[in-house]
């Protein structure tokens, strides 16, 4: 039965050495989770993700990886619980960048083998880009005002929003020169926080547009079915089904900003009460819960977290049966 549910996946950011560890010791299905996307990137994730080091995890081919099968193997524990596919369980699902995938594969639009392959992948060609470019975080100005301070870009290099997270929280992607110009003015005009991130990548900006041609190749040999329940697309900020559109939207993803804050915006108009936030961190479930006082936030990273969230959904399974 299919709650007012939305299942949401992270992206890069939240990873840390240890994520899954618990889960991993204690669930067979998290166990073969991390075995099969090993299996099929010929990388050991268990290792990297549980013992590190920090810096062999956090280069982008391994982030994007660890954080995707720590999201499935949560998806296989809740699955193995309940003896029923996620999608059975959710009303909607959305990933948040590299989320996607998870959020897809938790659809079943895509099997495992093949998002495990094009998250590898993608990391790899978007890695391969100038070394003058990174991102930057501003919080605390409108849309309007990010937007007019991107002319300050102009002279200096390409810069663009690549991620926009809430009302008032952005992230930039593109050259150096002109991220650093932007910053300057947005701590000027009263940003709480104008500042450039650990990121060497201009995610999510016509700067990628190699990435997207390369993995375009790789999308087009690799089935993608209809999604099970409702699925968000990031590109769009709206609900995506048929597969010529999903397989679209991946590629658009690669130079197109990263759309959050509309599709939270959309949840109150389709009733959605809870929000289960599925991976390493919390991050977006206090993007949530700070847009949407009235939804109920819960996320998945630990053991003890993962079966209170379980908890949760018994709850309100039973609740709707005696409706």
């Amino acid at each position: 039965m299919k709650e007012r549910s939305v299942f949401v996946f992270p992206g890069q950011g939240a990873q840390y050495v240890g994520m899954g560890a618990g889960l991993y010791k204690e669930y067979p299905a998290a166990r073969y989770a991390f075995e099969a996307i090993s299996d099929a990137t010929h990388r050991d994730m268990a290792k990297i993700c549980f013992s590190g080091p920090a810096a062999r995890l956090n280069t982008p081919a391994i982030t994007s990886l660890g954080t995707f099968a720590h999201s499935v193997a949560i998806v296989r524990v809740i699955e193995a619980h309940f003896g029923c596919p996620l999608y059975d369980i959710a009303y909607v699902m959305v990933g948040h960048s590299l989320g996607q995938y998870s959020a897809l594969h938790a659809v079943d639009s895509i099997d495992l083998y093949d998002a495990a392959r094009l998250v590898s992948l993608r990391s790899l060609y978007m890695s391969m880009g100038r070394g003058d470019c990174g991102m930057a975080a501003i919080v605390g100005l409108s849309k309007e005002q990010v937007e007019n301070l991107l002319f300050l870009a102009v002279g200096r290099g390409f810069a663009a929003i690549s991620n926009h997270n809430a009302h008032d929280q952005f992230i930039l992607s593109g050259e150096n020169a002109a991220l650093d110009a932007i910053l300057g003015a947005a701590r000027a005009h009263g940003a709480r926080i104008a500042r450039r991130l650990n990121i060497s990548v201009p995610a999510h900006c016509a700067l990628m547009a190699p990435a997207a041609i390369k993995m375009r190749q790789h999308l087009e040999q690799v089935e993608i079915r209809q999604p099970k329940t409702n699925w968000f697309s990031n590109q769009t900020a709206s609900l995506m089904w048929a597969p010529y559109d999903i397989r679209h939207s991946l590629v658009e993803q690669m130079t197109c900003g990263v759309r959050w804050a509309e599709i939270m915006d959309k949840f109150p108009a389709m009733h959605i009460t809870r929000a289960y936030e599925i991976g390493p961190g919390a991050t977006l479930t206090r993007l949530i819960a700070r847009t949407h006082s009235g939804i109920r936030t819960m996320h998945t990273d630990s053991v003890a977290n993962v079966r209170a969230v379980i908890d949760a959904i018994e709850k309100d399974m039973a609740g709707a049966k005696t409706r």
